[in-house]
C-alpha cells in the first residue's frame, strides 16, 4: 500500500469551479478572487481533499492568460513551501455542498451578443481572449475582437480581426 498518493495543483480555492476551465470561469463569472489549491488526487476530478491553498485577487482588467501565468508561478511557490511537510500535514476534506464545476470550453462559447450587458461582455472577452477568442457575425463575416475595454459601464471594442484580414481599428 503506498504510502502517499499522487498530488493536483488545480487554479481555483476548491471546492469552486472543478473541472477543465477554472480560470476561465472566474473571470466569465465576475468573480474578484481566486487562487491555487494542492490537492491529492481522487477518482472524482478535483474533489480531494485539500493540503494548501493560497488566495489571489483577480485584477479588473486581467485576461485569463495572465491570470493563468500568475496562478502557475504562484502554485509552483506553494509547492515547493508545501512539499518538505507533505507527509505532516492533514488534508481538509471539501465541503461538497460549496462545490461547483466548470465546463471545457468550445469554439462557440466565445460568441458575442453585444446587445447583451456589457460588463457580461467585457468579462467574456477577458476570459476567452487566449483561447477561443471572442467573436461576433456583422454582415455574415465573422469579426474577432482583440481588444476592448469597459468604459462608463460600456463595453468598448477597440480592435478586430475582420474574417480574412488583420487587424484594425473597430469602427461602429
Amino acid at each position: 500500500m503506498p504510502r502517499l498518493s499522487s498530488i493536483n495543483i488545480h487554479y481555483s480555492l476548491l471546492p469552486k469551479y472543478r473541472g477543465a476551465s477554472p480560470v476561465e470561469s472566474a473571470i466569465l463569472n465576475g468573480e474578484t478572487e481566486t487562487g491555487v489549491t494542492i490537492q491529492q488526487m481522487e477518482f472524482k476530478m478535483d474533489a480531494g481533499p485539500i493540503i494548501a491553498e493560497e488566495k489571489v485577487a483577480i485584477l479588473p482588467d486581467e485576461k485569463a492568460g495572465e491570470l493563468r501565468k500568475r496562478l502557475i508561478k504562484i502554485g509552483g511557490e506553494l509547492l515547493v513551501k508545501t512539499l518538505p511537510n507533505i507527509t505532516t500535514i492533514k488534508p481538509s476534506p471539501q465541503n461538497e455542498a460549496d462545490s461547483t464545476n466548470c465546463k471545457k470550453i468550445k469554439k462557440e462559447d466565445g460568441l458575442m451578443d453585444l446587445d447583451s450587458d456589457a460588463v457580461k461582455n467585457y468579462n467574456k472577452f477577458r476570459a476567452y481572449a487566449t483561447w477561443p477568442r471572442t467573436f461576433f457575425f456583422k454582415d455574415g463575416k465573422k469579426i474577432i475582437i482583440t481588444e476592448a475595454k469597459l468604459e462608463n459601464n460600456q463595453f468598448i471594442i477597440k480592435k478586430v480581426i475582420p474574417e480574412g484580414g488583420k487587424e484594425v481599428e473597430y469602427k461602429v
